[in-house]
């Protein structure tokens, strides 16, 4: 099963460092994943477009009720600090900012990788007219 341990999520500490692996992503044609670390604290990014991929409709269901299922379990654990945490979910393009910790950002990564880095829950994307 694809998908990172808490441990193994990159990390992308500044915004060069983040630009970088999105052009590494773009240049090998493979997904963007990622915490990233900004001053209001850590946001976790997946983006499909760079491998030109996006979620399966059964896949962006499942996304959003486990996604649903963790951020409240983080916000509602005392033992993780935190403000709302907003979270943007799209067919290719899934955002969830802003962790207080890295650990907790990490967590969340995870399990999230698990589902939006698994190719048999990917289908070609294509822009408008249906090109590629």
């Amino acid at each position: 099963m694809p998908g990172y341990d808490p441990s193994d999520v990159p990390l992308y500490e500044t915004r060069d460092a983040r630009d970088d692996a999105y052009a590494a992503a773009e240049a090998e044609d493979r997904p963007f994943f990622g915490v990233e670390r900004y001053e209001e604290g850590y946001a976790v990014t997946a983006d499909l477009m760079p491998a030109g991929y996006r979620l399966s409709e059964p896949a962006q269901s499942e996304l959003a009720e486990r996604l649903t299922r963790q951020v409240e379990a983080v916000v509602g654990d005392d033992s993780y600090p935190t403000e709302e945490v907003g979270r943007s979910l799209g067919d290719a393009l899934v955002n969830l900012s802003f962790f207080e910790r890295e650990a907790t950002a990490r967590e969340v990564a995870a399990a999230l990788s698990e589902l939006v880095l698994d190719e048999d829950n990917w289908v070609e994307a294509t822009g408008p007219g249906g090109l590629p």
